[in-house]
């Protein structure tokens, strides 16, 4: 749905006169109000465009770091690790058990 009224529209507004119709300085001051209440409101409308872009940008920027985590999380599985001379040693035990208790 979009808007019909903006604050020009309600400023520059002019009603016919009758000869039973409503106190005109009423009608100005409530058209007053109406336009304050819509500058008000178009206020709130911009500011919570900012802040809803500044978010979008955040969450960007947290997906992107978690990407990039996943990624180095990734490449470091598929690398190697440091093979330890403790390593080593339990991996010969478990040869020579193999082999020698085989019997």
């Amino acid at each position: 749905m979009k808007k019909s009224l903006s604050k020009e529209i309600i400023l520059n507004k002019e009603f016919h006169i009758d000869f039973k119709g409503y106190n005109a300085v009423e009608v100005d001051q409530f058209l007053d109000q109406v336009m304050n209440d819509y500058i008000y409101f178009e206020d709130v409308i911009l500011q919570q465009k900012e802040l809803l872009k500044k978010y979008e940008d955040a969450l960007s920027q947290q997906k992107r770091v978690i990407l990039e985590y996943e990624g180095k999380t990734r490449a470091d599985a598929l690398i190697p690790r440091e093979v330890t001379q403790t390593d080593l040693l339990k991996r010969v035990s478990k040869l020579e058990e193999a082999v020698f208790n085989k019997e």
